[in-house]
C-alpha cells in the first residue's frame, strides 16, 4: 500500500470514529486526531476532503439523527472518495472491467479467453494483423487461441508480454508488472528498453519500464483466483487480510493489536464472497470481524 493510500485509509477511519463517537468520548478522540494530523500536512488535507464529501451529502439534522446508527450514507461517501482516489479514470472508461470481488471470464473475438481478477480493467485493440489487450488495472489470465500471423500481446504501462504459447497471467502493480507463465512461453519487453526476456512455464518476472526487477520460479498451474478461490499455505494474517482487501469494496483493515501478529492461516477462502471468507477466517483464528459500515470493516482479536 502506498503512503498516500495509507493516509486515506487512516483518515477514513478517523471520520468514522469521530462521527460515531458519543459526546463524552468525542473530545478525547478529536485531540488524538489533531495529533495525528499534525505529523504530516497531507493528513489534514485528506481528512478535510473526506469530511467535506460527507457533509455535502447529508443535511445536518439528518446527520445528528443517524449518528448512533449504522453509517450507510457515510460509508457510501467514503467508498466514493476512496474509489475516486484509487481508481484511475481509464478504469471507468475501459472496454471491460470488474468490480471488487467480481471475477469474470471473457471470450475474445478470436476465441482466446481472458479471466479478469477483482477490480481489473482492460481495453481491446483487435485488427487483421494484431491482437492487443491493454491491462489498465488489476490482473488477468490469458488463454490464447493459436493464430501465428496475429501476435497476441498484453500491454501495460511498463511492458509488452507477447504470447509464444497458450496461457499466462499479468498483474499490474504501482511500480512494476508481474508476468507469470502457466503453459508454453512468453516474450516480455520493457517499455523503455530493447531487452527481451523469454519466460517458460513455471517462471515469473517483475519488470518496470527500464528492465527486470526480479525473476523466479512459480507454480505452473492455473492461478487460484481464476477459479474463484484464494488458497493460503502457512500465510501470515497480515498477508491474508491484504489479499482479501483486493476482493471487497471499501476498506478492510487489521486492528493495530494484530499488525505484528504471528498468526498464520492455511486453507482456502472464496474469492467472490469476502463476507463468507472473513467469517471462515475469524472462526479459524479466533478473530472478531467488526462492520463499522458495509464498506469499512476491521478485524480484531476476539
Amino acid at each position: 500500500m502506498s503512503e498516500l493510500n495509507r493516509i486515506r485509509q487512516q483518515a477514513a477511519e478517523w471520520v468514522v470514529a469521530l462521527q460515531t463517537a458519543g459526546a463524552d468520548e468525542r473530545p478525547h478522540l478529536q485531540a488524538e486526531c489533531d495529533t495525528w494530523q499534525a505529523k504530516d500536512p497531507r493528513r489534514r488535507q485528506v481528512l478535510e476532503q473526506i469530511q467535506r464529501l460527507w457533509q455535502a451529502t447529508e443535511p445536518a439534522q439528518e446527520r445528528r439523527r443517524q449518528r448512533r446508527r449504522q453509517f450507510t450514507g457515510l460509508g457510501a461517501v467514503l467508498l466514493a472518495a476512496l474509489l475516486g482516489a484509487q481508481l484511475p479514470w481509464a478504469y471507468w472508461t475501459a472496454d471491460h472491467r470488474t468490480a471488487a470481488g467480481e471475477i469474470r471470464t471473457l471470450t475474445l473475438p478470436d476465441g482466446s479467453q481472458v479471466v479478469l481478477n477483482s477490480g481489473s480493467a482492460i481495453d481491446l485493440d483487435y485488427s487483421d494483423t494484431t491482437r492487443t489487450v491493454e491491462l489498465v488495472r488489476g490482473e488477468l489470465l490469458a488463454t490464447v487461441a493459436k493464430a501465428p500471423d496475429r501476435p497476441f500481446r498484453v500491454v501495460t504501462r511498463h511492458l509488452t508480454a507477447t504470447a509464444l504459447g497458450t496461457e499466462y497471467s499479468v498483474r499490474l502493480e504501482d511500480g512494476f508488472t508481474r508476468v507469470a507463465v502457466q503453459e508454453s512461453r512468453v516474450s516480455v519487453t520493457p517499455r523503455h528498453s530493447d531487452e527481451q526476456l523469454e519466460l517458460s512455464a513455471g517462471q515469473q518476472a517483475d519488470l518496470n519500464r527500464d528492465g527486470v526487477l526480479a525473476r523466479e520460479a512459480t507454480a505452473s498451474q492455473r492461478p487460484d483466483w481464476a477459479d474463484g478461490r484464494l488458497a493460503f499455505s502457512n500465510a501470515l494474517l497480515t498477508d491474508v487480510i491484504e489479499r482479501l482487501a483486493r476482493h471487497r469494496p471499501g476498506l478492510l483493515t487489521l486492528d493495530d493489536a494484530l499488525a505484528q501478529s504471528p498468526r498464520r492461516f492455511t486453507g482456502v477462502l472464496p474469492a467472490d464472497d469476502s463476507d463468507a471468507a472473513l467469517a471462515l477466517l475469524a472462526d479459524t483464528l479466533n478473530l472478531e470481524v467488526r462492520y463499522l459500515t458495509p464498506w469499512y470493516v476491521t478485524v480484531r482479536p476476539r
